[in-house]
């Protein structure tokens, strides 16, 4: 059962790191690098040390892999993508959207991008850079304010 899991959660990572699909759940990307670096650590580990038990090496491992995650999540930079406006929506496909976003990085101000969102699961969104001066039909203005990093208005 772990290793389907392990398989899984690695080719997601993978696929985040090599493509735009971006990982949107915090918590989905946190447990895919748990388990990604965990599985890899553990098979290093199982060959260096094959005489070791098993769950003791599996407990430090994960032990070591948690805090090192979370330690990433606490002190990182930069922070998450989040949509201020949607401003057109695909009259054809329900799951695709062009929208502002904006990344809070603290003091150092903030990112903003314009892109068009493909939407395939509740955590996994394909993300393109897109130029709203060559939209034309699918495409609906909506521009639907969503603020999502809850800035005061002006």
């Amino acid at each position: 059962m772990a290793i389907p899991i392990w398989i899984a959660a690695s080719f997601i990572l993978i696929l985040s790191l090599l493509t735009q699909i971006e990982i949107t759940n915090t918590l989905i990307r946190n447990l895919c690098l748990i388990v990604s670096f965990s599985g890899v650590l553990f098979v290093i580990f199982s060959l260096v040390f094959p005489k070791k038990p098993k769950a003791t090496m599996a407990a430090i491992i994960i032990s070591f892999v948690c805090i090192s995650v979370y330690l990433k999540e606490e002190f990182k930079w930069n922070g998450d993508w989040k949509t201020q406006t949607i401003i057109y929506e695909n009259g054809h496909f329900n799951n695709k959207t062009i929208e502002f976003q904006m990344q809070d990085k603290g003091a150092l101000g903030n990112n903003r991008r314009i892109v068009e969102v493909t939407k395939f699961t509740f955590f996994l969104k394909l993300i393109e850079p897109v130029d709203t001066t060559k939209i034309d039909l699918p495409w609906i203005l909506v521009n639907k304010h969503v603020n999502e990093l809850r800035l005061k208005p002006i």
